[in-house]
């Protein structure tokens, strides 16, 4: 998503196109298992919508969230089922998801 008003105009159509996926449950799904990659994935839509704001970016976040915290171990950490991505990385990345709206430079700019 875009940092500038003049971005967000530029890249309006790739923006809307994103936005539009985001309610496609094959598309935040990963077309199957659930591996690192998505995690980092879901990590840029929920840092790019929070920026934007709007419907789209509360919804996300409830949906993300409510996924994410499904989505982890007994032991309190995150891991992808099929691919490289350590224990740590996959942690690390549904933290930072879950605290996204949390962000207090972020927040000291709105």
């Amino acid at each position: 998503m875009s940092r500038t008003e003049a971005d967000r105009k530029k890249n309006a159509p790739q923006i809307a196109a994103i936005k539009s996926q985001i309610s496609n449950a094959k598309f935040v799904d990963g077309f199957g298992s659930i591996g690192g990659e998505e995690f980092f994935s879901y990590l840029n839509l929920s840092d790019g919508l929070r920026r934007s704001g709007g419907d789209e970016w509360t919804k996300w976040h409830a949906q993300i969230t409510d996924r994410i915290l499904k989505l982890q171990n007994d032991d309190g950490t995150w891991a992808g089922h099929h691919c490289i991505t350590g224990r740590v990385a996959v942690t690390s990345a549904a933290i930072l998801n879950l605290m996204v709206d949390r962000d207090p430079l972020r927040n000291a700019h709105k």
